[in-house]
């Protein structure tokens, strides 16, 4: 009689919304067990009654991230590292302490994940699908805070792979474009709750370019999870996996700015954002 195979293994960080959940729900029909990362006490049942294995921790913290493992076991088949908070708003107006959220989660967090369940998939010559953001490579006016983070993960992302390339690990990053997922609405709540650095003259310098943005923003069709949570199943999956999966239509269609000269991709990436010269002048001040 043929031996039974087991089923794969994965732990998805984010799992609770966005691509995390899109994800987790495709790889357990796909009768993968998933291992279900979540931060609320209160995430913890409607996990379970999903099918998934819940595994409570904390990315900033490294002894949640050391129970977690403990849990998971051994051998794990698949890491995908889809949490994520999102920045945004101009570089001079955005507050340190912002800064510092953004980079702690997107990039020290995904590095301590990684580090505590690497032993792990060590021993299932495991995958890593980190996901990124295709802003990283070609960063939109106050997409700052984001696209820094994310050229970060992209960057360790590659140093690891290379690390990892004698060990039996295969390492990938997916790069979607905007996608409709509720890290837009968290976002603009941050920054609401947090606050613009600077002065009242400075912040005014920016209220029309903002506001611009901001109807722009609100026209564009954001795009299905699906093509992303396809690139991740497909990079966890295929027998030689690519380095690199970016998806949508907008994100293809930014990442081939990046062949444009500096100047030209510039004008566009502005003109995208309905940013002109005209939202930077001075509003003139009544005399008398």
């Amino acid at each position: 009689m043929a031996e039974l195979t087991p089923p794969r293994t994965v732990l998805v960080t984010g799992a609770t919304g966005g691509v995390g959940s899109a994800v987790a729900r495709r790889l357990h029909a796909d009768g993968w067990i998933v291992y279900a990362a979540h931060r609320k006490p209160t995430d913890e049942a409607a996990l379970r009654d999903a099918g998934y294995t819940p595994v409570r921790m904390e990315l900033t913290d490294e002894e949640s991230l050391a129970t977690a493992a403990e849990t998971v076991g051994p051998r794990l088949d698949g890491l995908v590292n889809s949490a994520a908070v999102m920045g945004q708003g101009p570089v001079e107006l955005t507050p340190a302490e912002a800064w510092r959220r953004q980079f702690e989660i997107n990039v020290i967090g995904q590095t301590a994940v990684i580090r505590a369940f690497l032993p792990a998939l060590r021993s299932a010559s495991g995958r890593i699908v980190n996901v990124g953001a295709v802003s990283a490579r070609v960063p939109p006016p106050f997409f700052g805070p984001i696209a820094a983070s994310k050229a970060a993960l992209s960057a360790l992302t590659q140093a690891l792979r290379m690390e990892l390339r004698h060990q039996g690990v295969k390492v990938s990053l997916v790069e979607p474009g905007a996608m409709d997922t509720p890290i837009f609405a968290t976002a603009d709540k941050a920054s609401a709750e947090t606050g613009w650095a600077g002065s009242s003259e400075t912040q005014q310098l920016y209220a029309r370019a903002l506001d611009a943005v901001r109807t722009t923003a609100a026209r564009q069709t954001l795009g299905p999870v699906d093509p992303a949570v396809t690139a991740i199943v497909r990079a966890l999956t295929a027998r030689r996996p690519a380095t690199l999966y970016t998806t949508g239509r907008d994100g293809r269609a930014l990442a081939l700015l990046r062949f444009l000269p500096d100047g030209v991709r510039e004008r566009l990436l502005l003109r995208g954002m309905g940013v002109t010269a005209e939202a930077f002048a001075k509003t003139p001040v009544p005399v008398g």
